[in-house]
């Protein structure tokens, strides 16, 4: 039986997943630092212009990443090369306005015109110390498209996870040593997407030259732009609405509440974005993957890279999501210290998030895969503005919880519409009676793991790092479970456990 190029996506998932780990882990360790070496309140208001800056950095790239994935992919099969020069060409152009049009905005605005909406004179401050971040991050998520289309994984982990980052955090050692003050927080977090943007660019520059050495008409750039921009703005407003319901919380929370509370609600999203590693790595080359079967008409196809998708997502993602929401305080005081330790309901709330969109699968990236970025950018839109009324509401009553909360309602409500929305468009969904099944079957197994381990063991810490031995072991035994129930529940099917049988005597042979 065909895998239908899944075996691919999840080479490359292992490829990106590691890339992200480590991404994530070196972040995580220089958040620690940072949040440390700063006031709390400096931290929130920094952490406060960074999200800003990202989101403007977000909405400026107008989708066109996105467009370069989707037409790329098709293109090459195609061989179509002198299609795929001009959509390149045309997409540059379109994006070098709007880069230079946002960046003069941000330098053209004066303070006394943000100042009635909240934001304080320190928040400004931090806004025009990392206004570069407004074209490095487009810069180098231009560079990812590229990347996606032309399915190259390596690349874009050594330039975004890797590279980039080990640099980064040389610098911000630096800087703390020097106790160097606002330069601790931009080492870091501005230096990262500098150097990414260097070097995802110079690897796509690269690429482009490799696989568009067969131009010879170089007409119809007008027609190639028209069909570029109309995949794509849907994108641009979708991934601005998507930015602003991801930062809705933070923005907010530091509008409505002091700036300490940015700092509680910034831990605990931190460490609840680790559980999505594994859907993001799965869906880098799921995408364009995808969209190839629809071009091709492969409905078999499409619904089998679809489920088999969201299980292994889910299942990757079990055991650290599992042990965010049993053990909350512990992570963060492991990782924060105790003064953060407010933040673990939020990171509670957050888990369980991160838990319902895994395991409801990666219906956005299919709409994106057969072209209905628009029916796409409709509904995050309505999500949008339903999260903030929403999530206003939650925070002027409940604090910093209702952030949480309210974030966890919208993305809930958005991504049972997109499934939907998939049906109705392909007749495809991600369910089968054996995925729900088996992660019910989890889920139960994961509570009787916990009341077990905390009534006879109870809670033990080792004192010098604050290391909870009881959490420890609960995700050692529930991954083991999970492995035998996977393997003997019926989980995994037999083509997906030839593929493992496969893998793990490729690996062997490797070892001397």
């Amino acid at each position: 039986m065909s895998d239908h190029g899944f075996r691919g996506i999840l080479a490359s998932a292992s490829v990106v997943g590691a890339g992200m780990l480590f991404s994530k882990a070196i972040t995580l360790f220089a958040e620690i630092a940072v949040a440390r070496e700063l006031a709390t309140a400096e931290f929130g208001a920094a952490i406060f212009a960074y999200t800003i800056l990202l989101t403007i950095g977000g909405i400026a790239l107008i989708g066109i990443p996105e467009g370069f994935t989707y037409y790329l992919s098709i293109l090459d099969e195609r061989g179509d090369t002198e299609s795929a020069f001009r959509i390149v060409v045309s997409g540059v152009v379109i994006l070098a306005v709007v880069l230079g049009t946002s960046v003069f905005t941000i330098y053209a605005i004066p303070f006394a015109l943000v100042e009635p909406f909240g934001v304080s004179r320190a928040q400004w401050g931090w806004l025009e110390l990392l206004a570069p971040l407004a074209i490095a991050y487009p810069v180098s998520q231009l560079s990812f498209g590229i990347m996606r289309g032309y399915d190259r994984s390596l690349p874009k982990v050594l330039s975004d996870d890797v590279l980039n980052k080990l640099i980064a955090f040389g610098a911000l050692g630096v800087a703390i040593w020097q106790n160097a003050g606002m330069l601790i927080f931009l080492s870091f977090y501005l230096g990262q997407y500098l150097l990414s943007s260097l070097f995802a660019g110079g690897y796509a520059i690269y690429l482009l030259k490799t696989k568009l050495t067969r131009v010879t008409a170089l007409d119809r750039f007008g027609e190639d732009a028209r069909r570029l921009f109309s995949y794509s703005w849907p994108l641009a407003f979708k991934n601005a609405t998507r930015r602003l319901l991801g930062n809705t919380d933070i923005v907010l929370v530091g509008a409505l509440l002091a700036s300490s509370a940015v700092g509680y609600y910034r831990v605990g999203y931190v460490i609840s974005q680790l559980g999505m590693i594994a859907l993001v790595s799965i869906t880098y080359l799921f995408t364009p993957r995808m969209a190839r079967r629809y071009d091709n008409d492969d409905r078999e196809g499409m619904e089998y890279l679809y489920r088999r998708a969201t299980k292994w997502s889910t299942l990757l993602a079990f055991p650290l999501l599992l042990t965010m929401i049993y053990y909350p305080t512990e992570l963060i005081e492991l990782f924060f210290g105790a003064e953060y330790a407010p933040g673990s309901v939020v990171l509670i709330i957050l888990a369980v998030d991160v838990l319902f969109r895994t395991g409801m699968g990666t219906a956005a990236a299919v709409l994106r895969a057969i072209d209905r970025t628009r029916v796409d950018f409709v509904v995050t839109a309505v999500t949008t503005i339903a999260n903030v009324g929403l999530s206003y509401v939650l925070i002027r009553e409940l604090g910093v919880v209702g952030a949480a909360v309210g974030t966890f309602l919208s993305i809930l409500f958005m991504n049972t519409v997109q499934i939907f929305l998939v049906y109705s468009f392909v007749s495809i969904h991600p369910f089968s009676k054996r995925y729900i099944t088996g992660t019910v079957s989890l889920g139960v197994v994961s509570v009787l793991i916990f009341l077990l381990i905390d009534s006879t063991i109870g809670d033990m810490t080792i004192g010098r790092i604050n290391l909870s031995v009881t959490m420890v072991l609960f995700a050692a035994v529930f991954v083991t479970a999970e492995i035998l129930l996977a393997w003997f529940g019926g989980l995994l099917i037999r083509s997906e456990k030839d593929a493992i049988h496969e893998a793990v005597r490729g690996l062997s042979s490797r070892i001397p």
